[in-house]
């Protein structure tokens, strides 16, 4: 092909990556994970953050919260930062913006079910979609990007492209939207598929474990080696405690099939007790809320609550939180209380 012929398709696609480029920018400010962050941006004069996954994200309600606390003494004002489907580097990356923006955050609290403390998360730049964009965003600064996921050069390279060219790490949202559409016109003529306001009820079993034995095994392996969480969640914690902060970790409300099948197993026994005792160590208080609704009707999946768990799960954390402030440990060494 002559070289003169390629001049033309090669502007045709400079002109594509352009309309691409411009297009998805526009799409991203419709992301959670942008919007994420401008309310981080928005927030006013909070004092509490909480970090979390889908299982925090939205499910909280944030004025009962706050009126069962206040009604117990407490003022609280909370910045809820937890996103569904993120890894632990993104809550780091969520917590360190947030404090950034809010120096008068007092209260630190970590939502979390099974073994997301201690399990380690290796992702790489192009992995980076979905939920999981906030080392893309401009406003992060890529030196923390580099400490979070403990990217390389090479690395930091990629997250450079995706940041100049949004159109590769929104590929998977673009995605999602086709793929809504394709069920949406696959369940015509057909029984429609329980959904809930995260989506399909079935799609949330794959972040359960796929047998007792997986997650016997996952407990396990940390309880060979008990004296740290993983590094996301070193990092959150030692940060917060150098920025005065008194850290509070909540295991999660869970339903009865999940604690059923999994919170009766003698594995879950010893590594929540583990857990317990790392974070008394390191002056963590930690709430266990796994078994505070036990009735089905409070959840809408496995692992989600409905709208009437939050209810109840909002207004007893006000209270715990209000009734039993974290116990500091001294300068002398003494350990924390676990309530």
């Amino acid at each position: 092909m002559p070289k003169r012929s390629l001049l033309p398709l090669g502007i045709v696609g400079l002109l594509l990556i352009v309309i691409l480029d411009a297009f998805f920018s526009v799409w991203s400010h419709h992301q959670p994970y942008f919007r994420k962050l401008r309310s981080i941006e928005s927030a006013s004069d909070a004092n509490l953050l909480l970090l979390g996954n889908s299982l925090l994200d939205d499910r909280l309600d944030e004025t009962l919260f706050v009126t069962a606390a206040s009604e117990r003494g407490k003022s609280f004002r909370p910045l809820n930062t937890a996103l569904g489907g993120i890894p632990p580097q993104e809550q780091r990356l969520f917590s360190e913006y947030a404090l950034y923006r809010h120096p008068h955050i007092r209260t630190l609290v970590v939502g979390i079910f099974d073994f997301q403390l201690t399990d380690e998360d290796h992702t790489r730049p192009w992995n980076l979609t979905g939920n999981g964009l906030v080392a893309i965003d401009p406003a992060v600064p890529i030196s923390e990007v580099a400490d979070a996921y403990n990217f390389g050069q090479l690395d930091l390279m990629e997250v450079r492209v995706l940041r100049a060219l949004p159109f590769l790490p929104n590929r998977f949202s673009a995605w999602k939207a086709v793929e809504l559409l394709r069920r949406s016109m696959g369940e015509i003529g057909m029984p429609h598929a329980q959904t809930t306001d995260l989506g399909r009820a079935s799609d949330f079993a794959n972040l359960e474990a796929a047998a007792a034995s997986d997650f016997d095994d996952k407990a396990y392996q940390f309880l060979q080696h008990p004296n740290r969480f993983n590094s996301s969640y070193e990092y959150i914690f030692q940060h917060g405690r150098s920025a005065g902060l008194d850290p509070v970790i909540v295991i999660m409300p869970m339903s009865p099939s999940h604690r059923a099948k999994f919170y009766s197993l003698e594995s879950w026994a010893l590594y929540r007790a583990a857990l317990i005792r790392l974070a008394s160590e390191r002056g963590i208080r930690v709430i266990d809320a796994s078994d505070w609704l036990p009735r089905g009707e409070y959840f809408d999946d496995n692992l989600h609550m409905s709208r009437t768990g939050v209810t109840k799960f909002s207004e007893r954390l006000g209270r715990e939180l209000a009734e039993n402030p974290v116990q500091i440990a001294n300068a002398a060494g003494s350990r924390a209380e676990i309530h």
